[in-house]
């Protein structure tokens, strides 16, 4: 793998398990980096202190400017911090529901944050809480919650249907907001991944309950391919791909055959097979090859990647704008309300 194509391949190079260090530290060493572009990029895909903790795991600090490690470090020290507080909050709430046996699944960064999957605790930047309750005691874990302090909601302006999770919670004595969610998918897209079956395979790793290898593997690629639109973008979440990595999903077989039947996560391990050395797939039919080339020209000219990205998003506002004023009468009625309170 050709190290120092672009500011991505860089990131690349530096976040994989199969760098070859030698060879990636001279390439620094005498490639000129536009290290303020590598923290744009990392910054906006939420891997500052993935950045840090993997330069030092290599041993680079000392190959790259002093200013740079001095602000890596800061970030690094702050996130372990706001971590640490998280992990605990999340060791509360595993409690409390337990206590009351609600069926409950903790997901994404919590998940792979509580199962001890990183290097260091400092790596995975995480929002929210995420939390998958049994349908039927849905409710009650939301009134559950709010006994607990969790009494401050965020929800849409408008009732939004099929939605996959309940208002935000959050507490003034919390530092992270709880989503409590029926499904994991867009509505549409439920049937890519079985709720009820990653209830039922949890696996409880420091008396935590989370969902096994598998469902991690599979909502983390789902999670950014359909609720974030990945694969609509045709792009990579370097977040999602470097779990994958700590989720060795590339040494998963089975898993890598399984997935590649489903045309979203067939695409996913495409585009992460131009970054990536870990991923050793079959034969590609055409249109990810397609897929592929596109992707490969998109983080090799940045304006291209930008206006392609932002003529998309337009697209996919105004479409999600149309069919959801067509199909949603509280939708409509929201609109209709402020816009006579803002000809009044």
């Amino acid at each position: 793998m050709p190290y120092i194509h672009s500011t991505y391949f860089t990131i690349a190079s530096i976040l994989s398990f199969e760098t070859d260090v030698t060879e990636l530290k001279a390439c620094i060493q005498k490639s000129p980096i536009d290290w303020e572009d590598v923290v744009r990029v990392a910054s906006s895909h939420l891997i500052i202190p993935v950045i840090y903790i993997r330069l030092k795991s290599k041993g680079l600090l000392d190959s790259i400017p002093e200013d740079l490690v001095l602000y890596l470090e800061e970030i690094n020290r702050l996130n372990l911090e706001r971590n640490l507080q998280i992990l605990e909050e999340v060791t509360t709430l595993s409690a409390l529901l337990k206590a009351h046996n609600i069926d409950h699944v903790f997901l994404k960064g919590a998940a792979m944050l509580a199962s001890g999957l990183y290097e260091s605790i400092s790596e995975r930047m995480i929002g929210d809480i995420d939390i998958l309750i049994a349908q039927h005691q849905i409710d009650q874990a939301f009134h559950l919650l709010n006994t607990a302090g969790y009494t401050k909601h965020y929800d849409f302006d408008y009732e939004v249907k099929h939605h996959r999770h309940y208002p935000r919670q959050a507490s003034e004595h919390k530092l992270a907001a709880v989503e409590l969610h029926t499904n994991v998918l867009k509505y549409n897209h439920h049937h890519l991944l079985d709720i009820n079956d990653m209830l039922q395979t949890k696996e409880e790793i420091n008396q935590i309950n989370v969902p096994n290898n598998y469902f991690l593997n599979l909502h983390n690629i789902l999670a950014w391919q359909i609720n974030d639109d990945g694969y609509y973008y045709n792009h990579l979440s370097l977040k999602n791909s470097y779990d994958s990595l700590v989720l060795k999903l590339f040494n998963n077989k089975t898993l890598i055959e399984s997935l590649a039947k489903t045309p979203v996560c067939a695409h996913y391990l495409a585009l992460n097979k131009v970054l990536f050395p870990e991923y050793q797939l079959p034969p590609l039919k055409q249109h990810l090859e397609r897929k592929q080339n596109d992707y490969r020209y998109a983080i090799n000219h940045r304006n291209y990647l930008k206006t392609t990205y932002r003529l998309k998003r337009y697209y996919i506002n105004i479409k999600d704008r149309v069919i959801t004023f067509a199909t949603n009468k509280s939708y409509r009625s929201h609109i209709f309300k402020n816009k006579l309170f803002k000809k009044k």
